[in-house]
């Protein structure tokens, strides 16, 4: 809860001092809300709030400015201030990455503990951090730790703080939990149809490509007709670093049987009377975007939702809808179905079989068909 404000006259006063209607000072110590009385001097009781507030940041292992200045100390938040720097300045960068980080680091900045010199916190100090942030999101929570663990790792490195000393790394990672539904074949066609009736051509693509190519909304929304060649849509994903990005090159005749098109069909179908090297774009002028300029992300995502929730879809009990994103696990389910796990985990472009299985997990939304050979 923010603090109260303070009357005019009492601007100037120290932190922690206050008066009642009597005109009795007190003082009340932040730490475990207990008061002390200060008498009906303010003077006095100006002096010793100050002289109990400087104590406190003192026990709290706060850093003064004078030990700044000289450069003896480096503060967490000091540290988390040159981590960042050091981010932004990476030839690899992206704007996305950094801006994650950024609300990542401003949860370490404004800890308590972030004034103390950074081979001063403890673990405690983190479980503590890690504990209460959990409360607002174990989502948000487990990206906080998990940067943590890198930015005292970076500190090690430095020689900040002892090597094997990192306080982040014994804290229990927060358990998320996902809430968010799967989309079934059925959910897709249901969807589809909705976006059918009303004639947005451009959103019923956008749900082919990124079904048959099993893509990124990111990678599908920046799709050009360039990219085929040579028999084969080349794609080159957006996630990762710089210059290690995943490289995929799917055949322009893989079949997808669930929509009964082939990666070939999709794509021409994109094309239409509109002259646009994008393939997802507009066919009609739309507030700033002209004909033929690509849909952005946020209106693919947006428009899905849109459709989605006209399809009425059923979604249990503590359960969100599924996002234009699930349309790629869907994707990784029927391909593993269809042509085997290794064809769904290269057309993804993951590096591990591990991250298929999650996105092949359909957290109870379909049946497991038990296939018998025949003898």
């Amino acid at each position: 809860m923010a603090a109260r404000r303070r009357n005019a006259d009492r601007r100037n006063w120290p932190p922690n001092l206050y008066q009642n209607s009597k005109g009795y000072y007190w003082f009340r110590n932040p730490s475990d809300g207990k008061t002390v009385g200060l008498g009906y001097d303010l003077r006095i009781a100006i002096q010793q709030a100050r002289t109990a507030n400087a104590e406190l940041l003192r026990r709290k292992g706060a850093v003064s400015l004078i030990q700044r200045l000289d450069g003896n100390v480096m503060t967490l938040a000091a540290w988390c201030d040159e981590y960042e720097a050091k981010l932004a300045g990476r030839k690899d960068a992206k704007a996305g990455t950094l801006d994650a980080a950024k609300h990542e680091l401003n949860a370490l900045r404004n800890a308590d503990f972030a004034v103390q010199s950074i081979d001063k916190v403890t673990t405690r100090n983190m479980s503590d951090l890690i504990e209460d942030a959990t409360k607002r999101g174990p989502t948000m929570a487990a990206r906080v730790l998990r940067r943590a663990i890198y930015v005292f790792r970076a500190a090690e490195a430095k020689g900040l703080i002892k090597v094997g000393s990192n306080p982040a790394t014994p804290v229990e990672k927060p358990k998320v939990i996902v809430t968010r539904t799967r989309l079934t074949v059925d959910d897709f066609n249901a969807v589809l149809a909705k976006v059918r009736e009303d004639g947005q051509h451009w959103m019923e693509n956008a749900m082919l490509l990124a079904l048959i190519t099993g893509q990124r909304r990111e990678d599908v929304a920046r799709m050009q007709f360039s990219q085929v060649k040579d028999g084969f849509l080349w794609v080159e994903q957006s996630k990762g670093r710089k210059g290690h990005q995943t490289k995929v090159r799917i055949p322009m005749t893989l079949r997808l049987s669930a929509i009964g098109m082939t990666v070939e069909d999709v794509v021409k179908q994109c094309r239409d009377a509109v002259v646009s090297k994008h393939m997802i774009h507009h066919r009609k002028g739309r507030g700033n975007a002209k004909a033929g300029s690509h849909v952005k992300l946020g209106t693919i995502s947006n428009t899905f939702a849109t459709y989605r929730d006209e399809a009425k879809l059923s979604i249990e009990t503590d359960r969100t809808p599924p996002t234009y994103h699930e349309i790629r696990s869907l994707a990784a389910r029927l391909y593993a179905d269809e042509y085997g796990e290794q064809v769904a985990q290269t057309i993804l472009g993951h590096k591990s079989s591990k991250m298929t299985e999650l996105y092949r997990d359909s957290r109870g939304r379909e049946w497991t068909e038990v296939k018998i050979g025949q003898g």
